[in-house]
């Protein structure tokens, strides 16, 4: 008896590993998420912020598969609730805002800075837990990530306060500048976005969120409210309005 209570993993052990694929569905996710707000920013110091942080965010990936590795565990992707919320706002901002405005780049930053919040709330908790635990080879590779979500923390507030959101202060609304002339194309800013959306999508590695990351909640793509849910193969079956368990 004594030996297969040392043997079972506590209830602290069981919460720590579902923290940690959930944060590692969100970080393979936001690899797309920062690919396309990127893309969307008007300033060329903004782009290259999001640029340079996903290619952190790809660190960030393999040393959770590090940890996953020292855990003797498959590193398996769960879906989150809290960052599927974030990235819909993401959206949203893109969606509302003007492309190549001074608005949209202040409303990325605020987007951005959440998820980077978020983050460092996850790597410095985990961190915590990994010494509670006694994992402390998992210790410091949690510090390593938590510094690279706090300096681009920085640099994103940095970008705020050197001019983007004094320009976006006195940036008149969207309506109220002239219409651009009618040059024919077909399209939208918002179906631009959504087809964004569908790329990255696509993308995405199709056996996350499959397997045991799916058990218990349906596993989910970066996108708007409506976006796509998978089944157990990671083929499309459909959109979401929420995150909804499974029978």
């Amino acid at each position: 008896m004594a030996t297969q209570e040392q043997q079972s993993p506590s209830a602290l052990e069981l919460f720590f590993r579902r923290t940690l694929q959930e944060i590692y569905w969100s970080e393979l996710h936001l690899r797309d998420v920062l690919e396309t707000m990127a893309e969307r920013a008007g300033t060329e110091e903004l782009k290259s912020a999001f640029h340079t942080h996903r290619l952190e965010t790809n660190d960030h990936v393999s040393r959770l598969e590090k940890i996953f590795h020292q855990k003797n565990m498959g590193a398996q992707p769960v879906f989150c609730l809290g960052m599927q919320g974030l990235f819909d706002e993401g959206w949203q901002v893109i969606d509302e805002t003007e492309a190549g405005s001074a608005h949209r780049d202040a409303a990325l930053i605020v987007a951005a800075q959440k998820v980077e919040h978020y983050e460092i709330a996850t790597y410095g908790s985990l961190r915590t837990l990994a010494k509670t635990l006694g994992c402390e080879a998992a210790v410091g590779l949690f510090e390593q990530t938590l510094a690279e979500e706090k300096k681009t923390d920085g640099i994103l507030t940095e970008l705020a306060e050197k001019g983007i959101n004094a320009a976006a202060g006195i940036e008149p609304l969207a309506e109220e500048k002239s219409p651009p002339p009618d040059t024919g194309s077909i399209g939208t800013e918002s179906e631009s976005t959504a087809n964004a959306m569908k790329e990255a999508v696509d993308g995405l590695d199709a056996g996350a969120g499959s397997a045991d990351a799916s058990e218990g909640v349906e596993a989910s793509a970066p996108g708007s409210a409506d976006a796509l849910l998978f089944d157990d193969d990671g083929k499309p079956k459909g959109k979401r309005g929420n995150a909804r368990k499974k029978n």
